[in-house]
């Protein structure tokens, strides 16, 4: 035995032999993409290389790497975290922003936190590097970017984001300029949020998020941005990296597909293997899925790109019926129904560089199939059938964009049309405030969406002011309330002062609109669009402003105070609320009658203090204070379903010795606001028997708070290196010590027979006069949720 244990031994030595890895870095200007004479140095060494557009830097031993990149007249830039992987040339690209200042001027020029002309404020970057160590997201962007400010969340175990009190519908997602609106698995049909993202994170070089400042170029943005940035495939040859995860199994490749390595690809397929996991963990719903992402790109000797990309998802979904038979448990069963989704984007794009700036033509197309079904007690039969969900989104796009300088502005302007059709093809019964009602859809809508900006930026003494202006007008043929683009003006003014070297004042004030949602667009009663006459283009003032400060090592501390105002918010007929209070839950919004009579405001400041990686450490403090507020029946200002007074988070991680690397987060929110039951009129059997448990008394909107929610996140990661490989090994356990349920609403369910029927306390009564005894109890516990995987990369 012991013999064979040296043997072992032995063996892992001579294979634990560090072979040196390359990377490849392309720099730009960041607004024409022309290609620049750089320098770019390793950081904490005096390892250097120069060159023109593409620079090679060799022979690098395997580990963790930040590059400082300087190019006269320009500021310098950073590429942050590269993991260095033996027998492997990485590729990466970087846009530097063009500067009359001199080089000397260090603290002036570099460039290690992202701003643009016209987003110098609310704008934060994020690398894939830092989504992959951050704790407790288990490798998903969504859960990463809870590490800023200005985000909430409402569980543990969705990607709901709520950004400065806007709900999970005001959010917007870009792929390398096509857009993506689906980027979740199970994704709530009129919102953005679902348990686990689709992006392959291995493919992101970065991640621009935005909750303010939106550039003129994007249209429909309320709340946040969010732009992935695809890296480079490697040049040297293909390469390819396998997860073997607890939750999931993935596979991906990247590289060159040409001899002369002009076409490269990137490619991912992943499974899921949640449905064991949370069998294992008791939990009563089993989701599964499948997703693959691509982008193949064609670089030509002009400069000029063609790319083309694709992200896709399949999920399904089924119960655990041997799962405890807790009331919470026995609750989800009863009201989550089946909802198998399938989605897809496909879009090509071509960059061409112009003589002062460049074009970029994008064509897109994507569709949501969402399906849901619900029996009573989940037994099949006819006359149990609840509701027969069955709708289509499919939206074909294209966008023209273009970029010039004029002297010393800089300037873009450009158009995009949206050609899209809404199916919805179901049989409903629901229960709201003061009815039951039959929902019967037929539903074959077809909307063209369209739009047109033009946006300046230009510095002003000595570049210490920098200023930029834009516009963009928006339109749609929906109905006479959204087809005039005048209506729809969109101007905005972003104003950037450093009024010294490591200090700076930021402004930006706009005006954005957003359509309605596809569900609320179509939703049809006797075959008439019931809300064609009563929707209008949400319209959302935002005023920002801070200060932001630039250390040394890294640091960044800035400090901003916003205020946003609604207009013409969808407002729901039946239950009397807006619909800026829904859409963190499984299912659909927007499906029913709704005018424009809703109108809100959220305001509040936050303090984020950031260090990106050096010496091995790095950090995110962030806290914000704000108020959210939504009308109501009466037109009065009531805190909305996002109103988290206080969100503060901190995010720390450290690499050790022996390719070892440790984080930990800790979020704390205090209680969001919740609506109380209606328990009379919910314990009605004609009632129960249909919404399958407790009605929320609209009524009483929002006027009880929930539980502080706070969680523990950490993580912790270890690589070995071989000789033309590597392996980590990792776990990722979010909510470590299992927090109590930020709900502070009871489960309410039937109390129930030896065979789990409900009993009914009058049986003798008339049916419509029969109410069933109910059951109520405590939230359980939030379960603690374990990842951890093997990755393999060759």
């Amino acid at each position: 035995m012991k013999s064979t244990l040296n043997l072992l031994l032995f063996f892992i030595t001579t294979l634990v032999y560090a072979q040196t890895g390359s990377v490849n870095i392309t720099v730009y200007d960041d607004f024409t993409k022309k290609p620049l004479e750089v320098i770019i140095k390793v950081q904490n060494s005096d390892r250097a290389v120069s060159g023109t557009g593409n620079v090679q830097m060799s022979e690098l031993q395997p580990g963790n790497y930040s590059f400082e990149i300087t190019s006269e007249s320009y500021a310098t830039g950073f590429l942050n975290d590269i993991s260095i992987v033996p027998n492997q040339n990485l590729s990466f690209s970087v846009g530097l922003q063009k500067t009359e200042q001199k080089i000397e001027e260090v603290v002036i020029s570099k460039k290690v936190y992202k701003t643009t002309a016209e987003s110098p404020i609310s704008l934060r970057n994020i690398t894939s590097e830092e989504i992959q160590k951050n704790a407790g997201s288990n490798r998903d962007v969504s859960r990463a970017i809870l590490s800023f400010p200005g985000v909430g969340s409402t569980a543990t175990f969705r990607n709901d984001l709520f950004i400065r009190g806007g709900s999970s519908a005001e959010n917007k997602f870009y792929i390398d300029g096509i857009e993506v609106p689906v980027i979740n698995h199970f994704q709530t049909q009129g919102a953005s949020g679902g348990p686990r993202g689709i992006i392959t994170v291995d493919f992101i070089k970065d991640v621009d998020f935005y909750s303010s400042a939106f550039p003129a170029r994007r249209n429909g943005v309320l709340s946040s941005l969010f732009e992935f940035n695809l890296k480079q495939a490697r040049k040297d040859k293909l390469g390819y990296k396998a997860i073997v995860g607890l939750d999931d199994l993935q596979l991906m490749a990247d590289g060159p597909l040409s001899r002369d390595q002009s076409w490269s690809g990137l490619f991912s397929v992943r499974k899921s293997n949640l449905q064991l996991l949370f069998k294992a963990l008791g939990l009563p719903f089993l989701p599964s899925y499948y997703d693959a992402n691509f982008k193949v790109s064609k670089k030509y000797k002009s400069g000029d790109e063609l790319y083309f990309i694709g992200i896709g998802a399949i999920d399904r979904f089924e119960f655990n019926n041997n799962a405890e038979k807790t009331l919470t448990n026995l609750t989800l069963i009863e009201r989550l129904p089946k909802s198998p989704q399938w989605n897809y984007t496909v879009g090509v794009g071509y960059r061409h560089l112009a003589e002062n700036g460049n074009w970029l033509f994008t064509v897109s197309r994507n569709t949501l199939d969402n399906q849901a079904i619900k029996y009573f007690r989940n037994i099949e039969t006819p006359e149990n059938l609840l509701y027969d969900y069955k709708s289509q989104e499919i939206e074909n796009k294209l966008r023209i964009d273009r970029n010039l300088s004029i002297k010393d502005v800089q300037l873009s302007f450009g158009t995009n049309l949206n050609f899209a059709t809404y199916k919805n093809h179901s049989t409903i019964k629901n229960v709201t405030q003061n009815a039951v009602n039959f929902d019967n859809l037929d539903v074959n809508l077809n909307v063209m969406q369209y739009g047109v900006y033009i946006q300046a930026a230009k510095k002003f003494f000595d570049e210490r002011v920098q200023i930029s202006a834009g516009t963009r007008f928006d339109a749609s043929n929906y109905s006479d309330k959204t087809n005039n683009p005048l209506e729809q003006f969109s101007p905005r003014l972003s104003l950037s002062y450093r009024f010294a070297p490591q200090f700076a004042f930021n402004f930006n004030s706009g005006i954005f609109y957003q359509l309605p949602v596809y569900t609320a667009l179509g939703f049809s009663e006797n075959g008439n669009f019931t809300n064609k006459n009563t929707l209008s283009y949400i319209k959302n003032s935002h005023l920002v402003g801070g200060f932001e400060f630039n250390g040394k090592n890294n640091l960044r501390i800035t400090l901003e105070g916003y205020y946003k105002h609604y207009k013409n918010y969808p407002f729901s007929l039946r239950n009397q609320i807006s619909i800026a209070n829904i859409g963190a839950d499984f299912g659909v919004v927007g499906n029913e009658p709704l005018d424009s009579r809703g109108s809100g405001e959220t305001y509040g400041f936050e303090v984020l203090a950031q260090k990106r990686t050096l010496n091995n450490f790095y950090g995110i403090a962030a806290y914000t204070f704000g108020y959210s507020k939504f009308s109501n029946m009466n037109e009065n200002l009531l805190p909305s379903s996002w109103d988290s007074r206080h969100i503060l988070t901190l995010t720390t991680g450290k690499y050790f010795g022996r390719n070892w690397n440790i984080g930990a987060r800790f979020r704390l929110q205090s209680g969001l606001p919740e609506t109380p039951y209606d328990l009379q009129r919910s314990a009605l059997v004609n009632i129960w028997n249909i919404n399958n448990g407790p009605l929320q008394n609209f009524t009483q909107l929002n006027s009880l708070r929930g539980n502080v929610a706070h969680q523990l996140d950490i993580r912790a990661e270890k690589k070995w290196i071989f000789k033309k490989w590597q392996l980590t090994a990792y776990v990722d356990v979010v909510n470590i010590y299992g927090s109590e349920s930020p709900s502070n609403l009871p489960v309410v369910n039937l109390q129930r027979d030896e065979n789990y029927n409900g009993i009914i306390s009058n049986p003798s009564a008339p049916q419509d006069q029969q109410t069933y005894l109910l059951e109520t109890g405590k939230q359980d516990r939030n379960t603690p949720l374990p990842y951890f995987g093997l990755i393999f990369e060759f």
